[in-house]
């Protein structure tokens, strides 16, 4: 009988019946051997008994050698360790696959070979403690051959849950599945790392309809996660945008685009979107990046601002002038309208600048450009073409006297309060030479409108300066 059936409950059960026959045979032994004072009557009953009961033992015996058979046979064939711990932590059983999975035999002690005692222990405590329920830990370990492997060890306890209750363990090998998940996590903690440092909001979405998105969306928008996840595009687009939007949704419109973003506070700013169509368990969405330009908008606007304006006093340059001198002939063209035209020269500003320096000459001008903006209406033009050269145009002037009209406005803004430089030096008191064309009367071309203005300009020189005169034609007029 192998040594594994000692402690099998069908064992158990086959020693109480050989008990009971015991106690049996005790009563009627005399009838059995004929000895004196036997009562023959009892002895067939007495020897049918035990045959009957000798070949239900012998029944019992077979099917539990059998059943312990096929449970070793079973166990065998497993891809992994299976063994059974006794009360002492001790391995009484372990099946042949497993054995020599960790290098191991028969004759060795298995439990040097992946686990110590210490460990053993813990899993036992661990399993009577849970009462039949299936445990299960996952362990680093060697294996006989020197193998460093992650194992999950299944384990349950045997009826009766006692302390010295048999234990059921099974061992996998899960190294593969260890460093595959180990990757995984490496792999989602450098996307998350990734996530918090890009400052681009992704949204997954069905139609316009948030299905995922980032913590830079959060930053982005304003809104928490749970808020993000309800929401569509036309919360987080500017009206005058979202038609754009939405057509390139319905598109799959796959280049980076420009639109308007508004914020959970209402707040809105220029971003960069950029969408692509992508597969997601068998379903077409679209994945859309938002990134913030408005620091690039900001400094295109600075770029094109120093591209058009005078660095001293912001006002247009030269190239804007010009740009705005075609615009109004253009515009007085097509409305058979009239325009003026002045360009404003400043009296002996070199001698001012050579006397006293060119911080001093930049402030004139600076306060100068000042005054006249201030006098002038927001829709007339005044430009710092070069040097002490100011022009001016003035849409809508109809007749030379709306023209002098606003050249006495000048002369006055510009002389009547000097120019205070503090303790260092007297006020400089302004004075300036203008001169005036009209359109279409001066000149109907830029460069007509531009010498006529100029040489009337330096006729108010010749005059005496602190003047102003009108272009030499038939509407010309002298103060």
């Amino acid at each position: 009988m192998p040594s594994s059936l000692l402690k099998n409950r069908y064992f158990i059960a086959l020693q109480i019946l050989w008990c009971l026959l015991g106690l049996w045979l005790c009563g009627g032994i005399d009838v059995v051997f004929g000895l004196p004072g036997a009562a023959p009557e009892n002895a067939t009953a007495s020897i049918v008994f035990f045959v009957l009961t000798a070949l239900a033992l012998a029944a019992v015996h077979f099917f539990a050698r059998r059943y312990v058979r096929s449970s070793e046979k079973f166990f065998a064939n497993l891809p992994g360790l299976v063994f059974r711990l006794d009360q002492h932590g001790k391995i009484e059983f372990a099946s042949d696959h497993g054995l020599h999975w960790i290098g191991a035999s028969l004759s060795d002690n298995v439990r040097d070979h992946i686990l110590d005692h210490d460990t053993l222990t813990s899993l036992r405590r661990q399993a009577v403690d849970a009462k039949g329920a299936i445990q299960v830990v996952e362990l680093p370990v060697t294996t006989n051959l020197g193998e460093s492997l992650w194992v999950r060890i299944q384990m349950r306890a045997l009826p009766p849950f006692s302390n010295d209750c048999q234990i059921d363990c099974i061992v996998w090998d899960i190294t593969e599945l260890v460093i595959e998940r180990n990757l995984r996590r490496e792999s989602e903690e450098r996307l998350q790392v990734l996530e918090k440092l890009t400052n681009e909001a992704l949204f997954l979405h069905d139609g316009g309809q948030c299905v995922d998105t980032n913590n830079a969306a959060e930053r982005m928008f304003g809104y928490n996660r749970d808020e993000l996840l309800t929401l569509n595009a036309a919360d987080i687009i500017a009206p005058e945008a979202i038609s754009l939007v939405m057509a390139n949704i319905r598109s799959g419109y796959d280049k980076p685009y420009e639109a308007i973003a508004r914020c959970k506070d209402g707040r809105e700013f220029p971003c960069e979107i950029n969408g692509r169509n992508v597969v997601v368990q068998d379903k077409t969405l679209r994945l859309t990046s938002f990134t913030d330009i408005s620091d690039r908008k900001f400094s295109e606007e600075q770029i094109r601002f120093q591209a058009n304006h005078d660095a001293l006093t912001s006002l247009p340059n030269r190239y804007l002038f010009m740009d705005r001198l075609n615009y109004a002939i253009k515009l007085s063209k097509r409305r058979r309208e009239c325009f003026v035209l002045m360009f404003i020269d400043l009296d002996a500003f070199k001698t001012l600048n050579d006397t006293f320096g060119h911080s001093t000459g930049d402030k004139v001008l600076s306060e100068i450009a000042t005054r006249l903006t201030t006098t002038l209406r927001n829709v007339d033009t005044v430009a710092r073409i070069g040097g002490d050269e100011f022009t001016v145009i003035l849409p809508g002037t109809e007749t030379p006297e709306d023209a002098e009209l606003v050249a006495r406005k000048i002369q006055t803004a510009l002389s009547n309060s000097p120019i205070s430089f503090g303790t260092s030096q007297p006020p400089y008191t302004v004075s300036a030479s203008i001169g005036i064309a009209l359109y279409p009367d001066h000149g109907e071309t830029t460069d007509e409108l531009i010498a006529a203005a100029d040489d009337a300009m330096y006729a108010a020189k010749k005059s005496g300066r602190n003047t102003f005169r009108f272009a030499t034609n038939n509407c010309s007029k002298t103060p």
